[in-house]
């Protein structure tokens, strides 16, 4: 019976190691598995610190960039009331441009227009197709074209600058 006690509690005595071994396998994996988490969550909190940051430095040069060109638009607006002064008591306002020209400028714009539009796919663009406008141009209404097309111009290179601003940054 010694012998047969002895046993059991060599058994049991085993029995309680392996399952002290595969405890402690197992505490070990969980460990690493949460020191492998860790390691992805300070990852991810980098990574969206940073996209933060690039968010907000964007919207500071977009914002930079609206300012700059509500002062354009401001300046433009003005210029123009000015000539449209100007030109009222001009005696030769009412010439007309000739007609290839005009229509030339005309279909020019159209075309830029055509191509800063979104296509619908539903529909043919039908951007092209039309006839260029048959009304005359006059110098005076030429000249009121100049200062909001340059206006837009600068405008476009407030952008670009904010764009080329943001790339310098992100290198």
């Amino acid at each position: 019976m010694k012998i047969n006690l002895g046993l059991i509690v060599a058994v049991v005595i085993a029995g309680l190691s392996i399952a002290l071994v595969k405890s402690c396998s197992y505490a070990s994996s969980v460990q690493s598995d949460n020191d492998v988490l860790r390691s992805d969550n300070a990852l991810q909190g980098e990574v969206i610190a940073t996209q933060a940051f690039n968010f907000n430095r964007f919207n500071q040069v977009a914002e930079h960039a609206s300012n700059l060109n509500s002062l354009i638009d401001a300046s433009s607006d003005k210029t123009v009331i000015e000539y449209r002064e100007i030109i009222r008591r001009e005696k030769t306002c009412d010439l007309p441009v000739p007609a290839d020209i005009a229509g030339g400028l005309l279909e020019y714009a159209h075309r830029l227009r055509a191509s800063a539009m979104h296509a619908d796919t539903n529909r043919p663009d039908a951007a092209d197709d039309r006839a260029v406008a048959t009304n005359s141009m006059t110098y005076c209404q030429a000249v009121l074209w100049i200062k909001p097309l340059l206006a837009v111009i600068e405008k476009g290179n407030n952008n670009l600058t904010g764009i080329r601003q943001i790339e310098q940054g992100r290198q």
